[in-house]
């Protein structure tokens, strides 16, 4: 299951990408609190331009992955 969502920068297209990444994140079985704040200190210093976040569920792993300018990932444990 991948989810690859490209989306402005700016507000407020940054807060419905947070948004949509902790849906993502509910329905494949993670914690939405950590997700929450990950994307948003990913997306914090991107103030400008398109930013692509990824979302993939890998094994018992959901990973976050974002593209240009930065390249920022981050894990989280699925349940069994």
């Amino acid at each position: 299951m991948d989810v690859r969502l490209t989306i402005p920068a700016q507000s407020p297209y940054r807060e419905l990408a947070v948004d949509l990444a902790v849906k993502f994140a509910e329905y494949a079985g993670a914690s939405s609190p950590g997700v929450h704040a990950a994307v948003e200190h990913a997306l914090a210093a991107i103030t400008s331009g398109t930013v692509e976040i990824e979302m993939a569920r890998h094994d018992r792993e959901l990973v976050l992955t974002t593209t240009p300018p930065s390249d920022w990932h981050a894990r989280f444990p699925l349940p069994d």
